[in-house]
């Protein structure tokens, strides 16, 4: 069931209850006015008829002023009025005034409860003219209560229907936010994050609105950062297939073709019983698997991430820095690693930071020297890579993946990113994780004083 008809349910049932509790206020109110009409009617009835009884023992016809006693209360609303026998037959009756025929008999039964009857004595001088009897009829009265009952149920129903359809109205409204919000919501289910849902309604509902909408802002720009990173992560991918495929072209290739050479001639030298020569080109061979051995651990080191677990992280940044000596001979690269180790789950963080810190370097900043540089005093730890190369503008300098990587890299183990140019040249890129944040400390400078571009 929806809320709505949970609601409008609810407050019928308040109304019934309010109209069950107004029928019984109504009933009550009802049975002691006809009471206490009748109680009335009844003490009116007899003084009346008292007085007229003892003026009729005065008059030398009593007979016409009894049957006139009787007469004079014809068309009453409350009172019936008869002349009885001493045997109990009726001599006269008065006429009840018109009663309603609307009213219903079970109300009847409700209202009217046991007559009241009463016979009035005769003075002695009409003792043989029998007695008067007065009888309450509440058909009258309980007409007249009927009518204010209609009355007072119709004024009831009509608020009561009214009442229901404001409510009716007045909960749609109310809740037309929340259909608005279903249909976003299916929206978002199926990946459309454009959806937006106006922020009116209740003070409640426009709440929720609003925090719908800005969850919506936040997922938009996850979802284009996603994006971004994806196209980002498939460049690097490209860019890292060229690297490898320049690599092996470039530095095994040859050697390979050399490799093929040389085993060509030593089978020549065998026929020819060249054995100087075999050894000659053997020893060649080795030369050339062993360089070929040496390229491919190095780039096996940038491709396996698990290398730290491995050989451990003092051993895979040497093997990173022995990659880049390889292939940039003019470039001084020094290494400065604390003897104690540092906590596993920083050992690829750490990794990760000084290989694409080295790798925007060498290939962005034409530098001289790099210094590489890992702090730890038990509580935080801090890698620090300065370059003397020419730097970057940070205005002007779009993120890429590698910068992304390292700054969630790092936000994931509550650490923090500085990344700033040197005066005299270069950049210093920073890194802390600390077990507490701390704020207001700056980047060393860690080239050494005679060191200067």
């Amino acid at each position: 069931m929806s809320l709505r008809l949970q609601l409008i349910w609810l407050t019928t049932l308040v109304l019934l209850i309010s109209l069950l509790l107004g029928g019984l206020l109504t009933y009550g109110y009802a049975r002691s006015k006809v009471r206490a009409e009748m109680h009335a009617a009844m003490a009116v009835g007899q003084r009346m008829a008292r007085n007229a009884i003892a003026d009729a023992g005065l008059k030398p016809d009593p007979n016409r002023e009894l049957r006139q006693l009787v007469a004079d209360f014809d068309g009453d609303r409350h009172l019936h009025v008869f002349w009885l026998d001493d045997a109990g037959r009726r001599l006269a009756s008065s006429e009840l005034a018109p009663t309603p025929e609307s009213v219903p008999d079970w109300l009847y039964r409700l209202l009217a409860g046991q007559p009241n009857i009463v016979r009035l004595s005769m003075p002695p001088s009409l003792q043989d003219k029998g007695t008067i009897e007065l009888a309450t009829d509440p058909r009258n009265e309980i007409g007249e209560a009927w009518e204010d009952v209609r009355l007072i149920l119709a004024i009831l129903g009509i608020f009561c229907g009214l009442a229901l359809s404001l409510i009716f109205v007045a909960i749609g409204y109310a809740l037309r936010p929340l259909h608005r919000l279903s249909a976003a919501f299916t929206k978002v289910g199926s990946g459309d994050y454009t959806e937006r849902v106006a922020e009116s309604g209740p003070l409640e509902l426009s709440r929720l609105c609003q925090g719908f909408n800005r969850m919506l802002d936040r997922l938009s720009g996850m979802e284009a950062r996603n994006l971004k990173l994806q196209e980002q992560l498939a460049a690097v991918q490209d860019e890292e297939r060229a690297d490898l495929a320049r690599d092996l072209h470039d530095e095994v290739g040859p050697f390979l073709f050399a490799v093929g050479v040389d085993a060509t001639m030593i089978k020549r030298f065998a026929e020819n019983g060249r054995r100087e020569e075999i050894v000659a080109r053997s020893e060649a061979i080795r030369e050339a698997t062993e360089h070929m051995q040496k390229h491919i651990k190095a780039m096996l080191g940038r491709l396996r991430a698990g290398v730290l677990l491995d050989v451990g992280l003092d051993q895979a940044v040497e093997n990173l820095v022995m990659f880049w000596r390889a292939r940039q001979p003019d470039i001084a690269f020094s290494i400065h690693l604390p003897k104690q180790a540092i906590p596993r789950p920083l050992d690829e963080a750490v990794y990760r930071i000084i290989q694409e810190s080295l790798s925007n370097a060498v290939r962005h900043g034409r530098p001289r020297r790099v210094e590489i540089k890992l702090d730890h005093d038990g509580d935080d730890v801090r890698v620090t890579i300065c370059d003397d190369g020419a730097g970057f503008q940070p205005a002007q300098q779009k993120p890429g993946f590698g910068l992304s990587g390292m700054e969630e890299r790092i936000k994931a183990l509550g650490g923090t990113l500085s990344i700033r140019v040197r005066e005299q040249g270069g950049v210093v890129v920073s890194a802390r994780f600390p077990e507490k944040k701390t704020n207001g400390e700056t980047e060393p400078e860690m080239l050494s004083p005679e060191f200067s571009v």
